[in-house]
């Protein structure tokens, strides 16, 4: 099977894993700044605020958006990216993030883990001294978001270094003019360092928010193309690439296999323009309790 990327291309970031994986705590460096970007006038956070659909998470999962939310430390909006993916393969890829970590394991890309714990938790260690938990408090077909709890313990710090993060995931779901799908993908997120001082948050995130989270953003959504693309050509192989990936559970690895199939075929009746039943998949809801299996499900908000 084609290569997903070489090993110069090394990943260490998917989306819904970004504030642990991007370096949040340990891109400890000196840097004589001015006032720091999460001090400033920040009209895209009132927006990305503005966009949370409060009115649909329980009064579980509102408190910890709000908890975030309120006590901000360190705010980012990513670049939009637009993904060249079958919207269902893209849903499936979000909501399991166990998979892309252990096909990054497999290339020997990063030394990421990725354990699910429940249907919307996980255990996230990053390999570099950050460990962390991570939850899906509320999922649609529009908007996913994440809240997590690491922390960073090692060599560049005297004591570790805590924070809670919210993931606000935005995808929209288009069509080119042969009617190839599109998803352009907004990642809001949200820090709230809990033990450090305003001055090492400065010299901490200073070079960070200017470039960093933004170029792993963009890395993972190349990534996801580069899958989708390679399914497309060679579904069979990426089968068996699902079929392999011992870090993940059994039913997983045979969703993952079932989705690629779906793609692949996708793309050979596209190919041999066969009659091919139009998607309806921008119009529909997936609910994050359920699998694909049912795509009329209702919008599900989900907590603890």
């Amino acid at each position: 099977m084609r290569r997903l990327f070489s090993r110069r291309e090394k990943q260490h970031h998917v989306i819904a894993l970004i504030a642990f994986a991007c370096g949040i705590f340990g891109l400890l460096q000196e840097t004589d700044a001015a006032t720091p970007f999460f001090l400033r006038p920040n009209n895209s956070k009132k927006e990305a605020i503005a966009d949370i659909p409060f009115n649909r998470l329980d009064v579980a999962a509102k408190q910890k958006v709000n908890s975030v939310v309120e006590n901000t430390s360190v705010f980012k909006r990513m670049t939009p990216q637009i993904i060249d993916c079958d919207p269902r393969y893209y849903m499936f890829l979000i909501r399991h993030p166990e998979v892309i970590v252990s096909i990054w394991q497999m290339m020997d890309a990063t030394d990421m883990r990725v354990t699910r714990q429940g249907p919307l938790e996980f255990k996230a260690d990053d390999g570099e001294g950050t460990v962390g938990t991570l939850e899906f408090l509320y999922g649609d077909q529009k908007v996913h978001i994440l809240y997590g709890q690491g922390a960073y313990t090692g060599s560049l710090t005297k004591r570790p270094i805590r924070a809670d993060c919210l993931l606000v995931l935005h995808s929209d779901f288009t069509t080119d003019k042969t009617g190839r799908p599109f998803v352009r993908a907004q990642l809001d997120m949200f820090v709230d360092v809990k033990n450090v001082g305003v001055d090492l948050i400065a010299r901490t995130f200073q070079h960070m928010i200017g470039n960093t989270t933004d170029l792993n953003f963009a890395e993972t959504a190349h990534f996801v193309t580069k899958l989708s693309r390679t399914t497309e050509e060679n579904g069979p192989g990426v089968q068996h690439l699902a079929l392999r990936l011992s870090e993940i559970n059994e039913p997983t690895r045979r969703e993952f296999a079932r989705h690629a199939g779906a793609v692949y075929q996708k793309a050979q009746n596209r190919y041999s323009k066969q009659p091919e039943q139009r998607s309806e998949e921008t119009a529909r809801s997936v609910s994050l309790r359920t699998t694909d299996a049912n795509p009329e499900a209702a919008n599900t908000t989900v907590s603890n």
